[in-house]
Order: C-alpha cells, then structure tokens, then sequence
C-alpha cells in the first residue's frame, strides 16, 4: 500500500499536504479546547498540577531544574535529590520542552507551566499527522476530517494526558506510522537519517518508552526495504548512525547519571492482559471491564474503543474478500512486502506487550523463559504493557485505510461517521474526568501554618530524616508537597520522588547528615522533618510540631 503509485498518490503535492495537515491540525485544536478547556494555556495557571497525582512531580520537576544552575550533562537537576544530582529524564518532565523553556526562563514569568502547551500541540500533531496518513488512501477531505477525529478520540491518549503526562505523546508514534506510509517520500541515506533519526532523538526528549517503539516501527521499514531488496545496504548504514546519535543526545542531556538506574523491577507486572484491546478497565462507556491478573496490568490499557471495534470488523471484512479475489501472482513476496513487515511489526507489538507473563484475564497462559541477560534488557522497560500501543495504532491506521480506500465514498463516509459517533459516546467518561482534572485547584492542604514560614527563613536546605519520614506517613501527595515548599521557598531537599532513583545514596547521605549534627557542624542553614520528637532531641535539634510533622532547626532563636 505504501509503495503503490496511482491517481491518490499523484494526487499529493506539497501544498496539499500542508493543507491536509493544517486541516488536521485544526480538529485537534477543536478536540483539545472541547475536551481540556482553554483554561489551562494559562501558564501562570498551575493550581491544576498540584493534584497530588502524577503530573504535581512533572511539574514540580521542572521547577526544580528551573531553579537549578546550568550543568552538563544539560538535563542535570541539583537540588532534588541535595547533596546528589538528578535527572529531568527521571522526574517526566518532558525534556524537550524543559530544556527549551529552561533557556528563555529569565523572560518567562515567575510562575509558569507548559503541560497546557504540550497537550495542545500534541493534539495538532496528533490530528495532522493522522490526516496525512489517511489522506494517503483516500482524496476525499471528509474522510481525512472524520479519520482524524477518531485519531484525536485515542483512548490511550486521554489515559496518559496529564496522569503520566509525557507518555500523551502519541504523535511520535503516529509520525513513524507515517514516515513508513509514506516511504518512497524518504528514499536515500540521507532522507531516511534525518526523517527516523530526529524522530528518534525528539522520542528520546519526551520520554524514553517511546524509543523503543519508534526504533519498532523503523525496523518494519528496513525490512520492507530487506524483503523488497531495495535500499537495505543504506539502511545498514543509517540505522546504527541514528542510534549512536540518539545515545549521545541521551548522555548530553544526563540519561546515563549516577543518581538514576535503567533497570527497575516488576517485569510481567506491568504486561498487558490478552483482552487488553477490547477491555475498557471501566474507563469508557459502551463496553464493561473484564478481568485482569492485576491491578498492574493498568500499564497496559490497549482498548481501542467502540468506533474502532467497529471499523476494525469492517477492515479484517474488506481485507479478506480483497485477498480472495486477488489472482496469483508471481513477485508475491515483494508485492506484499508492506503487509509483511506490518504483520511482523504488529507481532514483535504483542509479543512485548504481553510478555513475558502472558495472561487471559486472571489466568496465567506462559511464562517465557527469556535468558537473563534478555530479561535484564527488558527490565529497562518493566511496563511492557506500553507497547500495545504501538499495536493499537496499527490497527487504527489499517482499519481507516483500508474503509477509506476500498469502499465507495459514500459507504465509507456512513461508516466513519458511525464510528466516530460510537467513538465519541463511548469516551464519554473519559472526557468528563480530563474536564474535571483541568479545572481543579491545588490539592496540597497539610502545609497550612504559619510556622512552616516562620522556620524557612533563612534556610538553604530542608532534609527528611530519615528520606522516608514523609512517603511513609502521608504517601506521595504529601512528599509533592514538600517539594513543591521546598522549590518555592529557594531550598534544596534530600528526597523527592523520581523515577529510577538510587535509594542506597539517599540512605547513605542520610547517614552524612546525622554524623555532620552529631559531630557539631554548622547546620543553621537547614530545615529538619523528622520521624520523631526524639530524634531530633537527640541530635541537638529545635523541635516544634507543625501540621502532623515534627519539624527541627538548629539554634533558632
């Protein structure tokens, strides 16, 4: 399909796929205003990040490395894991807009939040890049409008949008879909590297669960390329180039630092369920939830949602009476060369998606014996559950294609306008719940008295002693908290939760700061929550109790 010149290939000039994605891109504003509100463009708004939830340590994260001086590695963050260093990768903060909006900050206003941003330029990514993709099987603007609509109504889009707010970036995903739907626009070395490698480089500036999904999808275009023995001697060359180039923007912006670790654990907690595709997990509104082996196994919502369910029966439909008629032919492994490396793509999909403990609802089916050293590389990405994605999309790109370019126009526009009816109606529930999650306020309310000001003052440093004082009794909503004090107030902290942090370094500069108390030093410039009344009497402290937190200073007159 990708390959196949005729009147609808011929048909797209460059002014048409300007205008095409421009028309995309307007009914992803639509969707975003109608679903999110304009509200939160506002960036000085940021009452609607201090949830508790998620998306308070993203943005908190960037305040953090706001507040920070410049470093290399460039993503370094110095004063949120104080005396070590972190990462922006590591606190989901979107590096590529961080760094950027990091190096205008003197012009910006004090308080600023660019999450509205980037969920309105991802949704007029989202809705042009999937214009242009459908456009590619159909003229008809209509069908590319109601295409992109389906696309903008993504379930795993409202799932991840402001929850785990970089992983919303669905169009990566969408934008490698299209670079392989419209190969022979990158044919040559130098076309191919730069369309996978800044894709791949932009993958690894979001978030890194999109690096192995894109490099996925740039696999099946090398195989077609391998299967059709065409341009796979570039491909030798371009792909290796495009990784090397992408690890090292991971090292200059400070993937690979010592305070934060790759590998993690939960590996087959995190998989998706086999009936992950048509399990709404409660979150929509025309299909129940099904069973699932765990709680975990969230990692992995893949539902697709009614409107494709629907066109998804009428694509497999097309597609099977199309093969059917189809006469044998010689060349059948390069004339379906596309369809090949599409099937292979969408199996290697669900094979990471769901191992390696494959389940059917509460049932485990297999456990894969991957050798360690596999297990070890997997574990980097523990929540393997996110690769349905890659699937899911698959999917929703054959299904439009294939009702747009095989049925009559009239036909496939009834049937994209059912489907995007039922699409709408059955997300619903998860439109109400993104309108009401964008127009909340501030849900930190234990810092309430006037004491935490009083104590602050003069302060550099505010350390939890032990780091786990606070998580342990109020949970991560309370940890936000303090960080979001601590960063407000010009302090540093020892503990603030991170994705991948080294816990042995926090214990042991836990360590560091009882000797330095016990031996005398000058600690005037530091703040204390401390486990215990006790413990800070013991270690010479000023101990008041604030809010539920036994609070200490040293010599406070």
């Amino acid at each position: 399909m990708n390959n196949r010149v005729d009147n609808v290939y011929n048909s797209i000039t460059k002014k048409e796929v300007i205008k095409i994605f421009l028309i995309g891109g307007l009914i992803g504003v639509v969707f975003f205003l109608m679903c999110y509100g304009w509200q939160i463009l506002d960036v000085t708004n940021d009452g609607w990040l201090l949830s508790g939830e998620d998306i308070s340590q993203h943005y908190i994260g960037w305040k953090f490395y706001r507040a920070s001086a410049w470093h290399f590695p460039i993503g370094q963050i110095d004063g949120i894991l104080y005396p070590d260093t972190s990462c922006i990768v590591f606190s989901d903060s979107i590096p590529l807009f961080a760094i950027f909006f990091k190096l205008i900050s003197p012009i910006l206003p004090e308080t600023f939040q660019y999450f509205g941003i980037w969920g309105f330029v991802s949704y007029i990514l989202v809705g042009g890049l999937s214009a242009l993709i459908i456009r590619k099987s159909t003229e008809k603007i209509s069908l590319c409008v109601l295409g992109s609509g389906i696309f903008c109504l993504s379930p795993y889009i409202f799932h991840r949008m402001y929850v785990h707010t970089a992983l919303a970036g669905h169009w990566i995903l969408i934008a490698a879909i299209a670079i392989w739907i419209y190969k022979p626009y990158f044919s040559g070395f130098w076309k191919k590297l730069w369309a996978w490698g800044s894709l791949l480089v932009i993958a690894s500036l979001v978030h890194i669960y999109f690096i192995p999904m894109v490099m996925i999808f740039m696999f099946g275009f090398c195989f077609q390329d391998l299967i059709e023995n065409h341009g796979w001697k570039e491909d030798l060359a371009f792909a290796p180039i495009t990784v090397a180039a992408d690890l090292c923007v991971l090292y200059i912006v400070g993937a690979f630092g010592k305070s934060g670790d790759f590998l993690d654990d939960g590996l087959g907690k995190y998989s998706a369920n086999l009936n992950s595709l048509f399990n709404s997990n409660n979150r929509c509104s025309l299909f129940k939830m099904l069973p699932l082996m765990e709680i975990t196994q969230d990692e992995g919502f893949g539902y697709l949602g009614a409107g494709i369910l629907l066109l998804l029966g009428c694509g497999l439909g097309i597609w099977i009476v199309h093969i059917l008629r189809q006469k044998k032919k010689e060349n059948f492994r390069i004339k379906h060369a596309f369809s090949i490396s599409v099937w292979i793509v969408l199996a290697l999909s669900f094979i990471l998606a769901w191992s390696p403990t494959i389940t059917w609802g509460q049932n485990i089916l297999l456990e894969i014996p991957y050798p360690e050293f596999v297990m070890k590389k997997l574990a980097i990405f523990r929540a393997s559950g996110r690769f349905i994605w890659c699937a899911g999309y698959i999917i929703m790109t054959f299904c439009i294609m294939t009702v747009c370019k095989y049925m009559k126009q009239s036909v496939a526009c009834i049937c994209m306008v059912a489907a995007f009816v039922l699409q709408r109606a059955d997300m619903q529930k998860m439109i109400a719940y993104k309108e009401l999650q964008t127009h909340r306020e501030s849900q930190f309310q234990i810092m309430q008295s006037d004491m935490w000001e009083v104590l602050s003052r003069g302060k550099k440093h505010l350390v939890i002693l032990p780091w786990s004082t606070v998580k342990g009794k109020f949970g991560d909503v309370v940890s936000y908290e303090v960080g979001n004090f601590a960063v407000n107030h010009g302090m540093t902290i020892n503990f603030f939760p991170l994705a991948r942090t080294d816990m042995e370094a926090i214990s042991e500069n836990d360590g560091e700061y009882i000797r330095a108390l016990k031996a005398g030093e000058d600690c005037s410039e530091y703040m204390y929550i401390l486990g215990t009344r006790e413990k800070g009497q013991e270690l010479g402290l000023d101990v008041y109790k604030i809010d539920g937190c036994y609070v200490g200073i040293k010599n406070h007159r």
